[in-house]
Formats: structure tokens, sequence, C-alpha cells
């Protein structure tokens, strides 16, 4: 009987040691599938931009995946110059480890864009499934010589010194535009549902830094932002107007964006947008998918902005909330905010009686907050170490002012 016991002792344990065997080869195989990638190391001819674009195509119907590493072993180059926006599919991840992806002074173009959008393309299909991972360290830097620069409002110029003005090399050249638009943001999706944007630097971009366009269910994480107005060219600070940080226009809802520092020039994000009537793929408009409004499929809601750190506007709102006209914004959460004390201005609302469900919570700010108007919104825990009130709002049944306390420096 001893002998029979200790025999099915060994046969469990040998049981047990060829399941965990097996669970080690499973594990070990889904790790080796999602490792499966294509890279622009692959292809030996081209520039840098035609063989991270011929990494993408050839991704697209296989691994569904691109890696870009830290070294192009082709070109001999720790920093890979593209000369126009890498575009990318749906069921896509574009992976960027460790690397630098600058903008060549050829460049007049996004950084990343999603392809279903462009110049020229005045219908747009929705795309779904985007991810755009930064690993280690990534950073996304503008070119030494913008040929352009600022948004749809502004004219290039070489020597740019008013307001309307940005600089730029294609300043005065003929049949170049000569205002700037969406061509010049770091990164746009647009109509994609279900993304993903993270572990990344933008520096010195030329127009905005990441802009959402009528996306949906989708987040972005560990974004920094690194900009000043300002370029160096040839020894020269040039101007660069807007620099806005994030912009989430018309249609979108249900976005997460979390963990988010660093400063913007214009606005920190600019959630909204104003009709100006200009369709999409169209050069002079300040978002890609067109600025005309279609009803309430462009409404924008359920935005939540979560654990910012020590961020900033150099000359605008650090967070600005702008229904315009006919567009309407319902349930944004702002939770866990720390606004620097380099801020212009903190929060602020306009239009407020065109927004449903603002709700603010743990944040600490030099400025004040600034939603005169709104009727139906939350703010609680508010620390506030500025000069003069906390915050412009009204008590009501329907706006609860909850621990709002102002400390003199």
């Amino acid at each position: 009987m001893m002998k029979i016991i200790i025999f099915r002792r060994v046969l469990l344990l040998s049981y047990f040691i060829c399941l965990c065997n097996v669970l080690q080869l499973t594990a070990a195989l889904n790790q080796a599938v999602d490792e499966i990638y294509i890279s622009p190391n692959n292809y030996k001819t081209g520039t840098q931009s035609e063989r991270i674009q011929r990494a993408i195509n050839a991704a697209k119907n296989s691994t569904g995946k691109v890696v870009i590493p830290k070294y192009d072993a082709i070109a001999k180059k720790s920093i890979w110059l593209i000369d126009q926006a890498i575009l990318l599919p749906g069921d896509f991840e574009l992976e960027l480890n460790n690397c630098t992806i600058k903008l060549s002074d050829k460049c007049r173009d996004n950084f990343i864009r999603s392809a279903n959008a462009g110049l020229g393309i005045n219908t747009i299909s929705p795309l779904k499934n985007i991810k755009i991972i930064g690993k280690g360290n990534v950073l996304l830097e503008g070119a030494d010589h913008p040929r352009a620069t600022g948004d749809h409002n502004k004219t290039l110029s070489l020597n740019p010194s008013r307001f309307d003005q940005s600089y730029g090399t294609d300043a005065g050249k003929p049949g170049m535009n000569q205002k700037g638009g969406w061509r010049n943001h770091a990164i746009i999706l647009a109509y994609t549902d279900v993304f993903e944007v993270s572990g990344i630097t933008l520096k010195d971009y030329h127009g905005h830094g990441l802009v959402l366009e009528r996306c949906t269910n989708g987040k972005v994480s560990d974004i920094t932002f690194n900009v000043r107005q300002a370029v160096n060219v040839d020894g020269t600070d040039q101007q660069i107007l807007n620099q806005d940080g994030m912009g989430i226009r018309f249609g979108c809802k249900n976005i997460l964006i979390a963990n988010c520092r660093g400063r913007s020039g214009d606005d920190f994000i600019n959630i909204g947008l104003t009709d100006t009537g200009v369709g999409a793929g169209e050069e002079n408009v300040n978002v890609v998918s067109g600025s005309i409004y279609r009803g309430e499929i462009d409404n924008i809601s359920t935005i939540y902005l979560q654990n910012w750190q020590d961020f900033y506007s150099i000359s605008h709102r650090s967070i600005r909330i702008m229904p315009v006209g006919k567009l309407r914004i319902s349930n944004v959460f702002i939770d866990n905010m720390v606004i620097s004390p380099l801020a212009k201005q903190g929060l602020v609302v306009e239009y407020a009686e065109h927004v449903k469900g603002l709700f603010v919570r743990n944040v600490i700010s030099h400025q004040p907050i600034k939603a005169s108007g709104i009727s139906q919104a939350s703010f609680r825990d508010i620390l506030y170490k500025g000069q003069g009130e906390a915050i412009d709002v009204q008590r009501s049944d329907t706006v609860v002012l909850d621990h709002v306390m102002a400390i003199k420096n």
C-alpha cells in the first residue's frame, strides 16, 4: 500500500511539473507573438521616412506592429530625420523605443497622423485601434529651420514680430501657402475609435502638440510638452506662435488623459473648437477633419483629465474649455492637478452656459478658476495660492463649492 501511495504522489508531482512547463511554454510563446514586429532597419534603401513608411505598409497586413528603435543601423544615425508624416492605419501599433524623431528642414507636415486624413482628403473613413506607444526616452523634436509654424491665422515670416506672424522658411516663396494650419501640429488622430498615445516628449513642435479630432474611447498618458514660443535659428531666436499642448476637438468622447506635464506656448489643453466653415482636407484650417459643426454628433463629452503635475502655459490658459457657437460640452472630470506657479492662467471656462457637468476636484493653483455662468458643476478641495478670489463661480443648487481654500503667500 505504501508503494502505491508513493507512486501516486510521484505521478501527481510529475503532472504538476509538466503543467508548469506547459504554462511557461505558453507564456513564452505568447510573449514571442507579442514581440513580432517589423523595423525600418529591415529595409536597406530609401530615406529614413520612406523606410519607416515601408515598414508600416508591410506590417499593416501582417504583424500589425512597427518598432522604431533608438539606432538607425542603415543610416548609422541615432536620430530619425523625417521629411513627411508617419501615416498610421487602423488595427496598428507603432512602438517608439528610446528613439529621437526629428522633422527635417524639408518637412512641412506632422510627425504622426492617422492615415485616413490629409491634404485633399475631404471624405474621411473612420479607423479603429491605433496605438502610439513610447518606451524609454522618446523625443519628437521640430526642425532646425521650420518651413512653417503657427495655426491657420498666422502669416509666415522670416523675421516675425507681430502677434499674427510666425516663423517659416516658406515665407515669401512663390506657390507656397503663406499661412500656418494643421500640418504644423505634431500628432493628429482623426475619426479614430479606440486609441492610445503614451510615453512621449514633444519639443519645439511647429503648431499644436497632440490633436484629437472626432476621436472616441481612447487614452493619452505620460506626455511631456517642452516649448517656449521660439526656436533658435542660426543663433537667433525666432517667434513661433500657438504651440498649444493638446487640442480636444469636435466629436471627441470617452477619453482619459493622464500624467501630463511640461509647458506649452498657447493653451496647455484646449477643449472645444470654433466652426469656421472650412471642410476636411483643406489647408488653411486648424483641424484636418474640418471645422464645420455637424450637430449633436460633434458635441464633446466624457473627458477625464487626471494626475497632471507641474504643467502650465507660457502665455495663455492651463486648461481651457470653450464650447463656442452651437457646440456643447458635457461631463468633463478634472482631478488631482498641480498647476505650476509659472502659469499665466489656470482653469478657464468660456461660454460656460454651454457646459453641462464639470467636476473639478483636488486642484492646486496659483491662478483662479474662472467659470462664470456655469449652471451644472462641482468644485471640491481646491487649494488656491494666488491673489484675489480663488474662484469666479456662483454657488447654487446645481453648482457645488466644497473646501475651496485660499492661502495667501
